[in-house]
């Protein structure tokens, strides 16, 4: 197991999951964009709801 391994909190399944659906998201170029949006919006908010994921999706208010 490599050092920066080690210090990685364990993530749950779901976290590896969309971890994973974001990654892949991320390497088709035209929506790039939406992953770096979607990834706050799924890690870092309180909750996710339709409002904030529209939002991190389509990047307006519609």
């Amino acid at each position: 197991m490599d050092e920066d391994a080690q210090h990685e909190p364990e993530q749950s399944v779901a976290n590896r999951v969309l971890s994973t659906f974001i990654a892949a998201v991320r390497e088709d170029e035209t929506l790039s964009e939406v992953a770096t949006r979607m990834k706050p919006v799924l890690f870092d908010g309180d909750t996710v709801n339709e409002a904030s994921l529209r939002q991190a999706i389509f990047g307006d208010d519609s």
